[in-house]
């Protein structure tokens, strides 16, 4: 067996290896919310008109989606230590691509480099986190996991933004886009650290073979039904991310960062109790509400005309969208044995990245005939069918989990 795949049914949540994940995870998302939620921003800077604009910032997500068939493979049969170091650098590379190079072809290249690069790193720092959590506890430590995100969502749109608006009072808005992008390449290169003294896969290579051939780990079927639930949650989730910005200047509502503040803050709080609330309560009594409560952020951020609904709207989506999101990375995890976590990670983000694909192209282009108010408020549809889904795939889930532990 994998040593690394920890079969144990119990034990603390934070241990070595768990918290140089954690602190992996921390610094990825630093690097992906100083730059990502500006995106939108910088392609208008380029010259792009909406419907490009959500085009440029989605394709990130789409070419990620067009890795799957071998992300997931890769990360099955590869030292997934080793895999991380790489993509690291690969997203060093991406941005600092960016900082030298202001136009938009060049911004298509780099962009499809990003997007090769977060096609592994999600996967295997999510199959990582999972491998070092005790069995008994990978609900409430997948929303522990998500604690470091949260922090470093809090402060990275601020960081992103500041240091635009000081490379323009320096010298131009050209320059301030390139301090945000170095800043970017910095932290995916300081992110190597902890990656570094994490525990080395011990996979032999009778247990690699079993995994099978490349296609069979692509895709499990096991891990469909919480696929396609976030894939509802993340159309309108990457619509916040990506016109935030642009939604609070065409409100003429101003100091539109704070949303990420308190959202992030609200989000270390939410995820963390969510597992606890799950272990205590069952998926369905925190699911259910979660997402009908997403729902309703979304449609008080369409209907927003002040900041105070727009921080009163960030606390909710962080309750509501961040106590359903732990879940379903649980629930991937527990439907699949610990050798194919990593095919059970990639298949839920085809899911994730088809969502982040599909939600700023299809906000785009209601962008074009409307406004953001009304894509926002539009956007509560997905959350609907979110509901529907999951309440028919909840029986099928306990029959998979059931059949695993006996």
């Amino acid at each position: 067996m994998d040593k690394n795949n920890n079969s144990h049914e119990s034990g603390p949540i934070w241990n070595k290896n768990f918290t140089c994940v954690m602190l992996a995870n921390f610094m990825l998302c630093l690097a992906h919310f100083s730059v990502n939620p500006l995106v939108a921003t910088y392609a208008e800077f380029l010259g792009a008109s909406p419907r490009g604009i959500g085009l440029l910032a989605g394709m990130f997500f789409g070419v990620a989606l067009a890795m799957r068939p071998f992300a997931g493979p890769i990360t099955t049969k590869v030292d997934k230590r080793k895999l991380l170091v790489f993509t690291f650098l690969l997203g060093a590379i991406a941005n600092v691509g960016y900082a030298m190079f202001h136009y938009i072809p060049a911004f298509i290249i780099f962009r499809v480099i990003h997007g090769i690069q977060f096609s592994f790193v999600g996967l295997v720092l999510m199959t990582l986190a999972a491998d070092h959590l005790p069995k008994a506890k990978m609900v409430s430590g997948m929303g522990v996991f998500g604690i470091g995100g949260a922090v470093a969502s809090a402060i990275a749109p601020f960081i992103g933004d500041a240091l635009i608006r000081f490379g323009t009072s320096l010298r131009t808005d050209s320059f301030g886009f390139t301090l945000m992008f170095l800043f970017g390449a910095i932290v995916f290169v300081i992110a190597i650290i902890p990656t570094i003294i994490l525990a080395p896969d011990s996979k032999t290579k009778e247990e690699i073979a079993s995994t099978g051939a490349w296609y069979k780990n692509i895709f499990t079927i096991h891990a469909l039904p919480p696929t396609i639930v976030i894939f509802f949650m993340m159309m309108p989730h990457a619509m916040i991310h990506t016109y935030m910005f642009d939604f609070g200047r065409e409100q003429g509502i101003f100091g539109i960062s704070i949303f990420y503040l308190v959202l992030a803050i609200s989000l270390a709080i939410s995820r963390p109790l969510s597992g606890v609330f799950t272990n205590k309560l069952g998926l369905e009594r925190v699911m259910f509400p979660g997402l009908a409560l997403f729902a309703l952020a979304l449609f008080l951020i369409g209907s927003s005309s002040a900041l105070w609904m727009i921080i009163v709207a960030a606390v909710i989506v962080a309750f509501g969208f961040g106590s359903s999101q732990p879940p379903l990375n649980a629930m991937a995890m527990q439907m699949e044995t610990p050798l194919k976590r990593s095919v059970a990670s990639n298949t839920l983000y085809i899911g994730l990245d088809l969502g982040l694909f599909l939600g700023p192209v299809i906000g785009g282009i209601i962008r074009d005939q409307a406004d953001f108010a009304v894509m926002f408020r539009m956007a509560t549809i997905p959350i609907i069918l979110a509901i529907i889904v999951l309440a028919i795939i909840m029986p099928i889930y306990k029959r998979r989990v059931k059949f695993l532990d006996t």
